[in-house]
């Protein structure tokens, strides 16, 4: 990993207190809980019914 893609993370992961070390970002990176800051994975989340605004249950 570069330097500024560990900068990114160490807001989040450790308020600014610290540097992460090039280890500590990758085991973050390849955590399978983790999420990265892209936009896209925002829309991802929400289930298409919401997005859509339909009512399933609802008689039309």
């Amino acid at each position: 990993m570069d330097e500024e893609q560990i900068r990114k993370l160490e807001p989040k992961y450790t308020g600014n207190m610290r540097h992460l070390t090039e280890g500590e970002a990758y085991a973050i990176v390849n955590d399978p809980n983790y999420e990265g800051d892209d936009d896209d994975s925002l829309l991802e989340s929400i289930p298409g019914i919401l997005l859509a605004g339909k009512r399933p249950n609802r008689p039309q």
